[in-house]
């Protein structure tokens, strides 16, 4: 470990700029699937696995980060995640054929999977504790801005390049960020060279893909979607059982001992379920519904997504200063009556409402995800941060995954529905995405109710 290390700002700005673009390239082929599935000649059924399969891989490299993380030094795991993305990348771009695209396209996955660990780990390390607040939402900013810039930056692209220009730019920013990382971040973390069980990787594998499939089929095929869905969890039943088991388990559960971080954790599941899957139908409906191009609807979210940025940082303060009693009942309110009223718009409805609704959406978002996520791993004894933080991105990601899942599979059978009884196609599409959103509002919910018990727990700020 290095004795004298650098300004920790300075290494937490190099970290979130890195997951940013990491993360960035989880929605980059968004609002392109149509376009790929066409040039490449395979099914929208096959195409959407660029997005389900990537945030398969990243879900499944989360735990095993915090093995790495101990095993290797800081800053060659990091070189080395950003590195992977870089080669993912650049196969990306010279992919000939449909196959070697989500061959390269899952290489960019096991980077993006290691990195948000690394920044997350890191910060623990090198951030004074009266500021993890704010460090906290700094890095929730470098999470989700990645994921909500992916669909308008790679609108603008597509709308004036060609589809394959996205990776270009990634690669740009990943050897800046390649380049800072190798000046600036230092060794931080002890390393005990943990053991690692290859058996609870195969099983936690095999569990979440067989779970995030059967969540992307059941609403159409409802007798394979349910069997999948009761394998995987079957599955991760035996991967969780096993755990206990290990003296040097792959992802430790030790955390979930304590009610106020399980509540956190599922606040933060539900926020992110939410905010990523927005990310993947409100292009589409801008696009179906009101039939604006591509560039448009990813200038029409913008707004949403940095105020979103600046109130994320607000967030981190004012949780530093005041506690979280108050923000995260309100935060979680304010974007469920938001969503509440999403769910009304249809083709008819103004576009300039429909944008300020957005915009509330996303500042209940960034009231709720930080401070849940910030405050659920403050409940935490030491010796148990590193493992807490597993566990919560492990669940972010798995929220993604399973958020673009269900309600992309709601809304594509709704969709269905409509248009086999007849309806118009705008129609049908606003019907679709009107219950993909109703989704929403009801984990919305959800989440008030449990902020409102994490809120009653926290005796002190």
């Amino acid at each position: 470990m290095n004795k004298k290390q650098k300004n920790p700002w300075i290494i937490i700005g190099v970290l979130v700029f890195s997951a940013l673009v990491a993360t960035f390239n989880e929605t980059i082929l968004n609002v392109a699937l149509r376009i790929i599935s066409e040039d490449m000649n395979v099914t929208m059924a096959t195409v959407q696995w660029l997005i389900t399969g990537y945030m398969l891989i990243t879900s499944v490299m989360v735990p095993v980060t915090a093995f790495l993380y101990q095993s290797i030094p800081t800053k060659n795991l990091f070189l080395g995640a950003m590195g992977i993305i870089l080669v993912g990348t650049a196969g990306c771009l010279f992919a000939p054929a449909f196959p070697v695209l989500l061959v390269f396209r899952m290489v960019q996955a096991v980077g993006t999977g290691m990195m948000i660990p690394i920044m997350m780990n890191t910060v623990l390390f090198v951030v004074p504790k009266t500021q993890i607040g704010t460090a906290m939402a700094l890095c929730v900013c470098g999470i989700t801005l990645g994921p909500a810039f992916g669909p308008t930056i790679s609108g603008i692209l597509v709308q004036f390049f060609y589809w394959k220009s996205v990776f270009v730019l990634i690669l740009i920013l990943l050897i800046i960020a390649i380049i800072a990382g190798a000046m600036c971040i230092d060794n931080v973390a002890p390393l005990s060279k943990p053991h690692l069980d290859l058996l609870s990787v195969v099983l936690s594998t095999a569990g979440l893909a067989a779970f995030l499939y059967g969540i992307s089929v059941v609403m159409s095929q409802i007798g394979t979607g349910l069997i999948c869905i009761v394998a995987g969890v079957i599955i991760l039943a035996v991967f969780v059982v096993r755990q206990k088991t290990l003296a040097e388990p792959l992802l430790n559960f030790k955390p979930f001992s304590n009610i106020k971080f399980t509540l956190g954790v599922a606040m933060v599941f539900i926020a992110m379920l939410i905010n990523f899957s927005l990310n993947v139908v409100m292009p589409s409906f801008l696009q179906g519904a009101f039939g604006v191009a591509s560039m448009t609807s990813a200038l029409l979210l913008l707004p949403g997504v940095l105020l979103n940025a600046v109130s994320t940082n607000i967030s981190g303060k004012i949780l530093d200063k005041y506690g979280v009693k108050v923000m995260l009942p309100l935060g979680f309110l304010v974007f469920s009556a938001a969503l509440f009223i999403m769910s009304r718009f249809n083709e008819s409805s103004s576009l300039v409402l429909l944008v300020i609704t957005h915009i509330i959406i996303y500042q209940g978002l960034a009231f709720s995800m930080s401070p849940a996520q910030t405050s659920a791993l403050a409940t935490l004894t030491p010796e148990l941060n590193s493992h807490g933080v597993a566990i919560v991105n492990t669940f972010m990601q798995i929220a993604a995954s399973v958020g673009s899942s269900l309600f992309g599979g709601i809304e594509n059978v709704r969709q269905a529905a409509a248009l086999a009884d007849g309806a118009p196609e705008t129609t049908a599409i606003v019907y679709g995405f009107s219950g993909t959103i109703q989704a929403a509002f009801i984990m919305g919910l959800i989440g008030i109710v449990l902020a409102l018990i994490f809120a009653n727990k926290i005796k002190t700020k």
